[in-house]
């Protein structure tokens, strides 16, 4: 599972600045206060609203699927357990006790993307999506490809 890399803010970046290469040099101002707005959205695009919780969940999971897999259970979203307990032959817990994960890790970035974020840990990539109960895994155990490939996830979409 692989977040696209080109994303919302980057697009409105783009359209922002084709917006502004149409007007007149006299509005350098105008060009100069949009850029400096542009910045300011894109570093939130990067740390955005929910992090923090994003980061919780992730370590919580990271941390629960060695010790009580039962609960980390809990963490995922309803679809990628379905499909995780699918592929597995077994249920969740069982299946999550039996999965090659990385060692719990502390929380080293989280980037949010909308309703989706991703979590660098230190041993692990997480990747969750929001719902309206909060913050869900959808893909855990995850590790870096080839630059343009898809992570490689020992919990994923399918």
């Amino acid at each position: 599972m692989d977040l696209p890399a080109d994303t919302g803010w980057a697009r409105e970046r783009h359209r922002v600045m084709s917006s502004l290469s149409a007007l007149p040099h006299t509005n350098r101002r105008l060009r100069l206060g949009a850029l400096t707005g542009l910045a300011l959205l894109a570093t939130g695009a990067c740390n955005g609203p929910g992090a923090a919780e994003a980061g919780q969940v992730a370590e919580s999971f990271d941390k629960l699927a060695q010790d009580s897999p039962d609960q980390a259970c809990n963490l995922i979203s309803d679809y990628q357990r379905t499909t995780f307990e699918k592929e597995e032959k077994q249920p969740c817990a069982k299946a999550l006790a039996d999965a090659d994960l990385p060692e719990p890790s502390s929380v080293e970035s989280v980037d949010v993307y909308g309703h989706d974020a991703r979590v660098v840990l230190g041993k692990d990539v997480v990747f969750l999506a929001r719902f309206p109960k909060g913050w869900r895994v959808t893909a855990a155990g995850c590790k870096p490809r080839a630059k343009d490939d898809p992570y490689d996830c020992v919990l994923s979409g399918g």
